[in-house]
């Protein structure tokens, strides 16, 4: 089995590259100010990039809540960035604590973008969301 590839930036995101999933695996550790929030996109693009791994479980747990700012970044600058860089398609299943989320969308993942270039479910079950991305990848690679 491969070993995980794991890339810390500074003291607030771990990166976990799965190639053998085709899966990227971030894990912000704190909360981050509006600059560490674009860091640790940059730094988890970086490290998606050169493999082209389109599939991403994001864990913001720890996060904290985004500013408005920082909401229209990742949204209108950062996402739209992904798909010509990868190479198709891309998939976010971003993992959140339980009181964000209804308990049916716990279970389905609440759809937060959804388009030709990305689609970013919610979550707050870890396996959920790798099973989300695992059906994802298993779709497109028998599409």
């Amino acid at each position: 089995m491969p070993v995980p590839t794991v890339t810390v930036v500074a003291d607030f995101v771990e990166l976990t590259l799965r190639e053998d999933l085709g899966t990227l695996l971030g894990r912000w550790l704190r909360q981050v100010s509006c600059q560490e929030v674009q860091q640790g996109y940059e730094a988890t693009l970086r490290v998606a990039e050169p493999k082209r791994v389109r599939y991403w479980l994001l864990d913001l747990r720890r996060r904290g809540t985004l500013t408005e700012d920082s909401t229209e970044w990742v949204l209108s600058t950062f996402l739209p960035r992904l798909t010509p860089l990868l190479g198709g398609r891309v998939y976010l299943a971003f993992l959140l604590s339980p009181a964000h989320l209804s308990s049916i969308d716990q279970e389905n993942g609440a759809p937060l973008v959804s388009n030709a270039d990305c689609h970013v479910r919610l979550f707050s079950d870890e396996g959920l969301a790798a099973e989300w991305l695992a059906r994802r990848r298993a779709h497109d690679t028998n599409a």
